[in-house]
């Protein structure tokens, strides 16, 4: 399969302060990567340079051009990201009608799936209220509406169930891979929980200590499963993967 993103020499340091070194990546079109690596290594630094918010010292971030089948600098101008902050980053002044149509705004877009996506997350009857009147969960199915509304070529997921009780954030992932099973979005989705990294990535990237290098990616044999994963297989891999990691961060 020819690669849908490539991300090539990445450095970012703030000050003398390394923060990711020597990142390579190369990822397939439609499929969710889980992220996983120790707190403060960079994870979320990561997110915010994919969608423009940080500029690197060095490396490129490119994206392939459907139509004439080369690789372009990956530009948020031009291409659509989905970013979603750990706390979601709603604006607080709109209702929530107008937090979901704020990208369409700025981009000039439409998406004709609208009603389809708001159907899926339940938020039908959340539209006029403010974020301020919602719970944990369903500030966070917003979020979700306003990226996908939006239609982007790339979906960014900063540890956006972490602040969920559990079985909040257990609906919301469902919800969440039922709206991805029908769109397939390019997914980079940031965690530092080893169990949520085996239930959500088809792909899971391991990365070391600051500053962060990716020490190892795991084809997830259980994702195209489903329902059909035993508990049994889901711990063998999670404690497989916890393994890695403690044996990566030692290293380190």
């Amino acid at each position: 399969m020819t690669a849908f993103i490539q991300i090539k020499n990445l450095h970012i340091s703030f000050g003398d302060n390394q923060i990711i070194e020597d990142f390579n990546l190369s990822i397939n079109p439609g499929e969710i990567y889980s992220i996983i690596g120790p707190s403060g290594c960079g994870k979320s630094t990561f997110l915010k340079t994919i969608c423009g918010i940080i500029k690197p010292e060095q490396g490129e971030i490119l994206i392939r051009n459907e139509k004439q089948q080369t690789f372009t600098a990956l530009d948020p101008r031009n291409n659509s990201i989905g970013y979603i902050p750990q706390h979601y980053g709603l604006l607080d002044w709109l209702k929530v009608k107008d937090n979901i149509s704020i990208g369409e705004k700025i981009k000039g877009t439409s998406n004709p799936n609208r009603d389809e996506i708001i159907r899926i997350l339940g938020i039908e009857d959340l539209l006029d209220r403010f974020p301020k009147s919602l719970s944990g969960g369903q500030r966070q199915r917003v979020a979700l509406a306003r990226a996908w509304i939006l239609k982007p070529v790339l979906l960014l997921m900063d540890e956006p169930f972490s602040a969920l009780d559990t079985f909040t954030a257990e609906t919301s992932k469902k919800l969440f891979l039922n709206l991805w099973k029908k769109h397939k979005i390019t997914t980079f989705f940031v965690t530092h929980n080893v169990q949520e990294a085996v239930e959500m990535g088809k792909y899971i990237i391991i990365l070391s200590e600051r500053p962060a290098r990716i020490v190892e990616i795991i084809q997830n044999p259980l994702f195209e499963k489903g329902s059909g994963r035993t508990e049994d297989d889901f711990y063998i891999l999670a404690k497989e993967v916890r393994k890695k990691l403690q044996k990566a961060w030692e290293v380190t």
